[in-house]
């Protein structure tokens, strides 16, 4: 199931934001669902769970390094730091910052890096109805990369592309997060690194589908 995820060291807060997005949702009938976390402490452990939990936008608060949680925390960086380090993997994933400190200079510095900064106290329906068109649109085009990557396969394992199509492939590989084949020389190693990944890539088509009907 697609997931919106809020990141936010303050617990109140991040709920309090889970709750009023999930009402939204129902009342407009989205087949969305809404996840919250404390933040990670490192970087790279945000990557495999925006991966597994199928997330297809995130909304992060800026001020994340001042509360702790159990024994979990502070983290030692901000929003503003978080948002570039998920464009490295996830350069099209929607992320938005709902935070009482819009005005922060750091966080207003990447304000480019964002879908949108909004103000704690101004959230309402209207952003709920950007924050569903923008996963719509994300789940949508990783469907379209996945045809693309699957019509490239094909034709490489016909012996009928170019050098151009290679260096395609091997960046949707990493866009959508593939294995990386190897290099392969000749059509039979394309074709039986083929049919070892056509399985995997139609099950992700499958489900891709399926959320968008929803």
């Amino acid at each position: 199931m697609a997931k919106i995820a809020i990141v936010d060291d303050n617990k109140e807060q991040r709920e309090t934001l889970r709750i009023s997005l999930k009402l939204y949702l129902k009342k407009k009938k989205s087949s969305l669902e809404v996840i919250d976390i404390f933040p990670f402490d490192t970087y790279e452990k945000y990557y495999p769970w925006i991966q597994d939990e199928e997330i297809c936008s995130l909304i992060f608060d800026e001020r994340l390094q001042n509360d702790s949680e159990g024994d979990l925390g502070p983290v030692g960086y901000k929003g503003n730091d978080l948002v570039i380090k998920i464009r490295e993997r996830f350069k099209d994933i929607p992320i938005f910052t709902v935070s009482a400190h819009i005005d922060d200079e750091e966080l207003q510095a990447r304000f480019n890096e964002f879908e949108y900064i909004i103000s704690r106290d101004n959230f309402d329906e209207k952003y709920v109805d950007i924050i569903i068109r923008s996963s719509q649109r994300y789940l949508q085009e990783n469907q379209k990369e996945l045809s693309e990557f699957d019509d490239l396969t094909r034709k490489i394992a016909a012996g009928e592309s170019d050098i151009q199509d290679i260096e395609r492939l091997k960046a949707l590989q990493l866009k959508l997060h593939i294995p990386l084949m190897n290099d392969l020389k000749d059509r039979e190693d394309w074709l039986v690194e083929y049919e070892k990944q056509i399985t995997s890539l139609e099950e992700i088509n499958k489900i891709l589908l399926a959320k968008l009907k929803k």
